[in-house]
């Protein structure tokens, strides 16, 4: 059962839009779930390449270790900047905006927080 957000409703229009979007998403992208789960796999493999790039970079004695440390990295993410960087790959952050993005993140975590504290 979801929760009742009543800042939904202070831009029915706006609600509409987001509404019709969602949908769009769900039909002709994935399902929740699905996007749940890339979501997830997306969050797994930052962290593991962080953790691996800190640990590396923790240890290195001089600037050629610190940029041995981030080839592994930057070889397994080079395939999307590319992508990018030639228009063939956005985010819908880059849509949305950083700072609506931002804000989203704050309030979700500001909201989650004061839950469990």
């Amino acid at each position: 059962m979801s929760e009742i957000n009543f800042f939904d409703y202070k831009d029915t229009s706006l609600n509409h839009v987001k509404a019709e979007q969602r949908s769009r998403i769900h039909y002709e992208v994935a399902d929740s779930d699905s996007l749940i789960g890339t979501t997830s796999d997306t969050v797994h493999m930052l962290l593991v390449e962080f953790a691996k790039l800190a640990q590396a970079i923790s240890t290195a004695a001089s600037l050629d270790e610190v940029k041995s440390a981030a080839l592994q990295s930057a070889s397994l993410f080079s395939p999307i900047i590319d992508k990018q960087n030639a228009d063939q790959l956005t985010f819908p952050y880059q849509h949305k905006g950083t700072e609506a993005v931002l804000a989203e993140i704050e309030a979700r975590a500001q909201g989650v927080a004061d839950i469990i504290k």
